[in-house]
This record gives C-alpha cells, structure tokens and sequence, in this order.
C-alpha cells in the first residue's frame, strides 16, 4: 500500500565555518564567494514578489505594505536597515560559526485548511524556531540569530529559515559551551521540528483539546494526593497495613534527614540518594504507590486509567503525525507525554514521603504524651492508627470489635491481612481502656452458660 503524502517535508544544507578545522575548502574565492551568498540568501528570502496575497487576504483588509518578506526572530518583517544589518552580522558569524539552512515545505491544502500564514508566522518566530534550537543543543536562543520566509508563489507553499551563532553556544557532554562543530542537522533534529511545526498548525483543531483534557484529569489525580485537598487519599486510608507501612516509611525518611542533617520542609523524592537507606525508602514509596493506585474497586484506580487513556491518545496522535510524515523508526521522540507521565509520578511519590513523615512524627508526639513513653515501637503507632480510623468512622464499640477482627484475621487475601498476627493482636489488646471494655461487653453476648 502506497504511504500517504506527507504534510510537511523539511531539507537542510549547511555551510562549514570559515576557521573550522574541518572546513577543507582551499579555493582562492571561498571567502569572497561565502560572502557573496549571505548577500544572496538574505535577498531571496526578502523577496517580497515570493509572497503572494490570496483574494480572502486582500478582502479583510490583511494586504501587506512591507516591501521585504523577511521575519525576524521577535515575529517583526524586517525593515531595510534591518536587512543590511543582518548581512553585516552574518558576514562576521560566519567566520566562526556554521550557517544552517532549510527549507520547509507544505502541502496546499494543509495550511488553507488549518492555519492563515500570518499566524504560522509568528508561532515559527516565537515558538518553533526557539524550541527548535534548544533541542538542536544550543544553550541560549538568545544567543542565536535566525531569520526566516514564507514563500508562497509555488504550488506548494514553503518556508526558507536560516540560523546561526552569534558567540559560542552549543553544550557538549561536558558541560562545556563552543560553537557547534557538527554541520548537518540530524534525522532526530529534522523530526523533532516537523512535529513542532504540525503541532503549532493543528494546536486549535487537535492537539489543544486532547492536551486540555490530561491536564484536566491530572489535575484531578494530583488532587488525591494534596493535603489540603477534602479527598487527599492518604488521609483516609483504613487498611492497617498500609498504615504499618506508611508508619516505617515516616520513620527511615526520619532517619534519612538526621543522617543527612536535612530540616527542609518538604522532601523531595528524587533528592533521596541510592544508598541502602535510601534503597529502603524508594522501594516502600512505590510498593505504597503501587497499592493505592492498583486497587480496581477504588475510585483513585479509574482516575489513574483515565490519565493512562489520555496519554495514550496523545501518544497514537504523535504516531499519526509521524505516520503521515512517512517516518519509521523505533525511536520515536514522545517527549511531551513522557514528561507528564514522569510529572504525575514525582508528584505523587514525593506526595506519600513528605505524607508518612508527617504521620509518623503526629502519631508519635500523641503516643508519647498519651502514655508518657521515651521509646516508641512501631506497634505503638499502629495501635493509636487502628483506635483513629475506628474512632474517625463513628462506629459503635461493638461494630469496632467486629470491624478489627474481620478486617484483620479473615481477609480474602494477604494483601487484606495484617502481617503478623502476633502483632495484631498486642495491638487489639492495647489499644486502650475503652476497647478493652468493649471487648468484654462483646463477650458477654456469646457467654450463653451464666445466662442459664
């Protein structure tokens, strides 16, 4: 089956810088002659001829009374200064600098249908271009110059760009800033800006309605895992022993600080270094993620599908993109989705450290001022937990009694029983004066033997 035309076709040259060391040119004329094709470049590109004005243009009133066809980096057409200025400059980068080209061209109904030419104007001026560079490894857009043309006196309506360094900008591996050496632009390179450029001309019609609904339901997820949030998932979680877990969580982040001498308000997950402490600390955070949000009778599970099914979509628009620019390959750069996922993941991991050492120091001042206690155990805790749940729920004694003993001792699953049942039931026999009392109340009712 024959591929689909693609939207957007993007070609690249490039011209060695005049000092580089693997410029090889010898030629007599070289120089003069690079200098003689910044003049050419910048007039071809300025044409003003190039730009023809449709009729639906000429009727809004949107005719154009500049004489050069030529955008600058802050969205402006360029004036005849401007145009003498960039060739001045542009002779004097290219003695050091490379100077890239390209051409990007568009099938005609693509832009008639999606965007106005004044519009891709300025998104390929304040937008693309700019995000374009970064990820080509230039460090400061700032630092660059480029300029650009749309051409559209052919069949098939194109943009000539040219960019280059006015001073040393590209980031090397180790951290070091120089001109660029590399002249040709990568497939990735290539790739990445005919995305762009199909992103900015279908943002209104595709790309924004998908984006606006993650970002709705991660909204919503994150929700779950905000303290100051009336559904915060962690303050209302009933199973003992994820509250055991959570309590051992407090209790080595604890530790971790006071090793690392941290007093920071806020823990951040990704700071915690991979010692055998720190090991310790990340496993149980995403064993404790991985119940909250694995749970398929929670509401927390449905919104965490929901976020999944959005990325996905996101993910199947980007292959369509790629598709429809008849590009294979395996590598693909879904950088857009995998940030939200890596986002959404942070935020709720660092959501349950900074949560479980929160708890664990309350649990531990209200059972070290209840009982006067210089040590506190871990079971400590997990008895003040059991006895809060039971007493946040509002239930009768002997519905606690009855709630303990079957949440406890006949789960369906291990995952629904306490760990240890030696320790479960220390808990339940200390958990205070009022559940013992009930307990013997709870008695009494099956002690038939005294009744006769």
């Amino acid at each position: 089956m024959s591929k689909k035309s693609p939207n957007v076709i993007f070609k690249s040259k490039y011209c060695l810088a005049l000092n580089c060391v693997d410029n090889k040119n010898n030629s007599l004329s070289y120089k003069e002659d690079r200098l003689k094709d910044v003049d050419d470049m910048v007039d071809y590109f300025s044409n003003a001829k190039k730009k023809v004005v449709g009729m639906f243009e000429y009727y809004m009133g949107h005719t154009r009374r500049e004489n050069i066809n030529l955008v600058l980096e802050n969205g402006k057409y360029a004036t005849k200064q401007d145009i003498k200025k960039i060739k001045t400059d542009y002779k004097k980068y290219i003695e050091k600098s490379n100077l890239w080209k390209g051409i990007v061209s568009f099938q005609p109904e693509y832009l008639t249908e999606n965007i106005s030419i004044k519009d891709l104007e300025q998104k390929m001026a304040k937008e693309i271009m700019p995000q374009f560079l970064k990820y080509c490894g230039f460090k400061d857009v700032k630092n660059m110059s480029y300029v650009f043309s749309i051409h559209t006196n052919k069949k098939h309506p194109h943009i000539h760009l040219a960019f280059i360094e006015k001073k040393p900008n590209y980031l090397y591996c180790d951290n070091k800033v120089n001109y660029r050496r590399k002249g040709k632009i990568t497939v990735d390179e290539q790739r990445y800006l005919k995305r762009l450029i199909e992103l900015s001309i279908e943002r209104e019609k595709y790309y924004t309605p998908l984006l606006k609904k993650t970002n709705e339901d991660i909204d919503y997820l994150k929700s779950f895992f905000n303290p100051n949030e009336k559904n915060f998932i962690l303050k209302n979680v009933d199973e003992i022993f994820i509250e055991e877990k959570i309590l051992k969580l407090g209790e080595l982040v604890k530790e971790y600080r006071s090793i690392n001498n941290q007093n920071s308000n806020k823990v951040k997950y990704n700071s915690i270094k991979n010692n055998e402490l720190g090991k310790e600390i990340k496993c149980l955070t995403k064993d404790i993620k991985k119940y909250l949000l694995n749970d398929e009778s929670s509401f927390l599970y449905n919104k965490k599908n929901d976020v999944n099914d959005d990325l996905d979509k996101l993910n199947k628009y980007f292959e369509k993109l790629d598709y429809e620019n008849n590009i294979d390959s395996d590598i693909l750069n879904n950088s857009i989705v995998n940030k939200k996922e890596e986002y959404i993941d942070n935020y709720i991991l660092n959501s349950i450290v900074n949560h479980a050492l929160y708890k664990y120091n309350r649990i531990s001042f209200i059972v070290k001022n209840k009982n006067d206690l210089d040590h506190i155990t871990i079971e400590d805790l997990i008895q003040e937990v059991a006895y809060q749940n039971s007493k946040r729920e509002n239930r009768t004694d002997k519905e606690r009694r009855k709630q303990v003993l079957d949440n406890y001792f006949k789960g369906s699953n291990n995952m629904l029983k306490f760990p240890s049942k030696y320790k479960m039931e220390k808990a339940i026999k200390n958990i205070n004066y009022e559940m013992n009392k009930a307990t013997e109340e709870f008695s009494k009712l099956f002690n038939y033997s005294n009744e006769k």
